[in-house]
């Protein structure tokens, strides 16, 4: 499972007005259950039940929240850059404005690692993380994260 196999451009948001940790978990929530049909309180009380385990602010000023959902969902992201970081709890103490939050089928728990260690190595490249700052549309943002 690739980046592009998870995102399209309906997913993907630069410029995004966030106060805080449980605002843009919400502006997710509400996306993702567009999406997918599903129902945003759902989905927003399942980020903060994995934000209670443990911070997905992973450093750099970086989040991948992440979720499993039932399976009979599809896989999907939604990419989100803050126009101004937020506090998040990561691990190093930075702010976060970019968020990266995907919604994994229970039975797809395996191809999930694999997408989530895959995107990981890819937000903390500096120049490529660099370039999402720099972006200051969707699509050039949805440009930039087609590279596989």
């Amino acid at each position: 499972m690739k980046i592009s196999d998870l995102l399209d451009k309906e997913s993907v948001f630069s410029q995004i007005d966030c106060s805080s940790k449980k605002c843009a978990l919400e502006k997710i929530s509400h996306i993702a259950a567009e999406k997918l049909g599903m129902d945003a309180q759902q989905l927003f009380n399942a980020l903060i039940a994995r934000e209670k385990i443990g911070s997905t602010g992973v450093g750099h000023g970086i989040a991948i929240p992440h979720v499993k959902i039932d399976s009979s969902y599809p896989a999907t992201a939604i990419f989100m850059q803050c126009s101004t970081a937020i506090d998040y709890d990561a691990y190093d103490g930075n702010k976060v404005d970019i968020l990266f939050a995907i919604f994994v089928p229970e039975d797809r728990c395996k191809q999930y690692l694999v997408a989530l260690s895959e995107i990981s190595k890819k937000l903390l490249d500096k120049r490529y993380l660099r370039q999402l700052r720099n972006a200051k549309d969707n699509d050039s943002l949805y440009q930039l994260l087609q590279v596989d």
